[in-house]
């Protein structure tokens, strides 16, 4: 399920924050660890590739959208989150923007703080509003 590969994903971009950039084995530690199918790994490898080649791009967005919040001050948790959707959203145009935002808030809701959701779904709305007054 995507849903797994998403958490896969939150899971290597979470350690990617306090560590150098993650290698094969740990990706594919984590993948085996998450029990992806075939069709999974390709979908948490084309979400890494694209959030990887737009990282400045997407962290720069999450700033500009959490008026008030320098990115460094934002919970890791809540960031990597925001990362997936923000990438999912902007670059894998085949899938539903509220499906993207559906998915982070689940991330947020098992690993971040009971006030994250709120603060998170917030940022993801004014996205998806900037990104639909756009077409």
């Amino acid at each position: 399920m995507r849903k797994d590969a998403r958490e896969a994903v939150y899971k290597l971009l979470f350690s990617n924050q306090f560590n150098d950039k993650f290698d094969d084995d740990f990706k594919n530690y984590i993948y085996l660890d998450c029990n992806l199918s075939k069709e999974d790994i390709t979908f948490a490898d084309e979400l890494i590739d694209n959030f990887y080649k737009n990282e400045e791009e997407i962290n720069q967005l999450i700033a500009e959208l959490s008026k008030g919040y320098k990115l460094d001050r934002i919970f890791v948790t809540d960031k990597c989150a925001m990362q997936i959707a923000i990438c999912e959203i902007t670059y894998l145009k085949n899938i539903p923007i509220i499906v993207s935002i559906s998915e982070a808030m689940e991330l947020v809701r098992k690993y971040s703080t009971p006030e994250s959701p709120n603060f998170v779904n917030g940022i993801l709305a004014e996205y998806k509003k900037r990104v639909e007054e756009k077409k």
